[in-house]
């Protein structure tokens, strides 16, 4: 049975500001490096047969070092790249309270478009065939796919039959890792948002 391993990147400057990233080129900043480490450090003991990564340079970080002392090679799949925020990219959350884009986004996530950029069903589409072509060439052994907040919402909706507004209430936090098992062609959740920094706040 393939197990799948869900995993965000470490923190970057922007996250810390609240500065709209989308695909945006920022890399982590100390305490994602740190936050990196220790996730690397806690699934050391695990076998991965492979690693999959968005090309975004933060996720790239991550996965670098989850692969560094197992001698795996990183693949890059675009599809699992950050959601397309199109000209809100490099923007503040906190300038957009008003804007009808972002109140949409969490009534109706599936359809919300960014200016420019790109829904989260067509994230979640994209992500989801990711991960179906990676388990046609994979068909046991754990798998890790290190992705971005929104598309680990989209893929666990997508694996777990439910609708992406109920994933608006999930939490992925930077370096966790999300894991699912398949079976009888069905995904069953073992845990979801660990990590060595996991904090009940």
């Amino acid at each position: 049975m393939p197990t799948l391993l869900l995993i965000r990147h470490g923190e970057t400057d922007w996250n810390r500001s609240g500065q709209i990233m989308g695909q945006h080129p920022v890399p982590l900043n100390d305490t994602g490096r740190r936050q990196a480490s220790a996730l690397a450090a806690l699934l050391a003991p695990y076998p991965i047969a492979a690693l999959y990564s968005s090309p975004v340079v933060r996720t790239l970080e991550t996965a670098e070092r989850l692969a560094a002392s197992r001698e795996l090679a990183v693949r890059q799949d675009p599809r699992l790249r950050e959601i397309d925020v199109g000209n809100w990219a490099g923007r503040f959350w906190r300038d957009l309270e008003q804007e009808p884009v972002r109140r949409q986004w969490y009534s109706h996530p599936h359809d919300a478009r960014f200016p420019g950029g790109e829904t989260l069903g067509e994230v979640q589409t994209r992500a989801a065939a990711a991960v179906a072509d990676a388990l046609t060439r994979h068909t046991s052994g754990t798998l890790a796919f290190v992705s971005h907040g929104d598309v680990l919402r989209a893929l666990v909706a997508h694996c777990l039959c439910l609708p992406l507004e109920a994933m608006q209430a999930f939490r992925f936090d930077h370096a966790s890792v999300t894991a699912l098992t398949v079976s009888g062609g069905r995904y069953w959740a073992s845990c979801i948002n660990y990590s060595p920094d996991l904090r009940f706040e």
